[in-house]
C-alpha cells in the first residue's frame, strides 16, 4: 500500500474501500471525519491539541482501522479511540468483544468504595459474591478501595479482583496519566477487564491487549510484578482448590520458581487449570 500523507478525508475513506471485502461506507466515512477532526482541534492558544497525528499516513490509519474490523469491534472515536501510541479500547470496549463472542454472557463489574461489604467464595467452579452499598450516593475517587469482575458464561464462571494499590500500579506505568486523571473511574474498570480477559480469556483477547499495551511502559519490573501477582493468585487458589493433584501443582510452581522457570505464560495456564 503507498505510504502517502493523510491531508484529506477522501484519500482515507478510498483507501479503506478499496482494502476491506464489503466495506461498510457509514462507518468508514464516521471513521475517517474523526481522524481528521483529530488532526485540525486546536485548544484555546491555537495550538495542536494532537501533534501526534500530524504525521500520520493514509496506510497507517487504513492499517488501524482493519485492526479493530477483526476485533469486531466499531472505530467510533468513543469507545475505541486513537492516541499517540495507537488504539485506545475502553472498558465498554472489552464488554462489547465479550459479548460478540460470548453472547450468553453474564457480567458484573463494579468498584467497591470505602464503607462497603464485599465477599465472595468459588464452589464447584461457580463463583458467589454479595457486594453491600453503605452509601451509594457517596462514591468520591479518592474512597475507592478496589474492583471485581465477574464474568459468566459457557466457558466457566471466573472472578477477578483488584485493590486500590494494584489500580495505582497500572496508573504508574501508563504512558497517558492524563486519561487516568481525568476519567479514573473509567480507568479502574478497563484495568479490571484488562487483567480479567488476559487470565482468563487471553486467546480471545490476545490481539487487544497487544494494542492496548502500547500505552503501557512494560518494563522488566511491571513483569516481575505480574508474576508475583500471578503467584499470589495461584496459592490463594490451591488453599481451596479441590482436585486430587493439588500437591502435584503446588510442588512443579516451587520447582519452577526454584528453576527460574516460572514465566507469564506459565503462571496463566496454572491458573487456567486452577479455574477450571
Amino acid at each position: 500500500m503507498e505510504s502517502k500523507e493523510f491531508k484529506s478525508v477522501d484519500d482515507l475513506i478510498k483507501s479503506l474501500m478499496s482494502s476491506i471485502d464489503n466495506p461498510n461506507r457509514e462507518s468508514i466515512e464516521n471513521y475517517a471525519s474523526y481522524c481528521m477532526r483529530l488532526k485540525l482541534e486546536v485548544d484555546k492558544q491555537k495550538k495542536l491539541k494532537n501533534p501526534w497525528m500530524q504525521n500520520k499516513k493514509v496506510d497507517q490509519l487504513d492499517i488501524l482501522y482493519r485492526r479493530v474490523l477483526n476485533e469486531g469491534l466499531e472505530f467510533d472515536g468513543v469507545h475505541v479511540t486513537l492516541q499517540s501510541k495507537g488504539i485506545t479500547y475502553d472498558y465498554q470496549a472489552y464488554k462489547n468483544k465479550m459479548m460478540l463472542v460470548y453472547p450468553e454472557s453474564i457480567i458484573d463489574i463494579d468498584l467497591v468504595y470505602e464503607g462497603d461489604s464485599f465477599s465472595f467464595n468459588k464452589e464447584n467452579g461457580e463463583v458467589f459474591y454479595k457486594h453491600s452499598f453503605e452509601n451509594p450516593f457517596d462514591r468520591s475517587d479518592d474512597k475507592i478501595k478496589g474492583g471485581y469482575l465477574i464474568i459468566k458464561n459457557r466457558r466457566g464462571s471466573f472472578i477477578t479482583t483488584l485493590t486500590k494499590e494494584e489500580f495505582q500500579k497500572h496508573r504508574k506505568v501508563a504512558k497517558t496519566d492524563y486519561i487516568w486523571a481525568a476519567w479514573l473511574k473509567e480507568m479502574c474498570l478497563k484495568t479490571l477487564w484488562r487483567k480479567g480477559v488476559k487470565v482468563h480469556f487471553d486467546d480471545e483477547f490476545k490481539e487487544m491487549n497487544n494494542e492496548d499495551n502500547k500505552n503501557y511502559d512494560l518494563d522488566k519490573s511491571v513483569e516481575k510484578d505480574e508474576l508475583l501477582d500471578l503467584k499470589m493468585d495461584i496459592n490463594s487458589l490451591l488453599e481451596t482448590y479441590k482436585g486430587d493433584d493439588v500437591d502435584d501443582i503446588r510442588k512443579l510452581c516451587v520447582d519452577k520458581s526454584k528453576a527460574g522457570e516460572f514465566t507469564i505464560e506459565f503462571g496463566k495456564n496454572i491458573l487456567r487449570q486452577l479455574n477450571a
